[in-house]
């Protein structure tokens, strides 16, 4: 059988003493650090929940001004080459009107040329003609 007897309360009163001794000095700074750290974590989340976002609005952004700018680059590349055909079909045409106009004045060169050198072939042609009749006849012609 189990006395009863003072040691009891004294190992009672020394339990309960235990305990809010160790509450005190343990579990409370324990639960407390728990809590700070529960509380940094949803914090940290809720930081980069928003980081997230921002991050996604940014990107959203940039995706539009890039949409805006790659669209101005085309027009401005479709008139560039609009300008460029422009000029050189105005070119051409420069060209065209100065090739048309030496036409006539070369044709009228070489005709000059060509009569020349006719003329000059007619001169030439008596003698030359003479003398390969010599050659094959074997004798003068007069």
């Amino acid at each position: 059988m189990i006395d009863i007897n003072s040691t009891l309360f004294v190992q009672v009163i020394i339990f309960i003493s235990l305990m809010i001794i160790l509450n005190k000095l343990l579990f409370q700074p324990v639960l407390r650090f728990l809590e700070a750290r529960r509380e940094k974590i949803q914090g940290d989340e809720a930081e980069a929940s928003r980081l997230e976002s921002e991050a996604e609005q940014k990107r959203l952004q940039f995706d539009g001004e890039l949409s805006d700018a790659k669209s101005r680059a085309l027009e401005e590349k479709e008139h560039i080459i609009d300008s460029g055909v422009a000029q050189a079909r105005s070119t051409l045409e420069k060209l065209q009107k100065g090739i048309d106009a030496e036409i006539p004045r070369m044709k009228a060169q070489i005709e000059a040329e060509s009569d020349q050198v006719l003329g000059e072939l007619e001169h030439k042609q008596d003698p030359t003609a003479r003398q390969i009749a010599e050659r094959i006849l074997g004798r003068s012609i007069k």
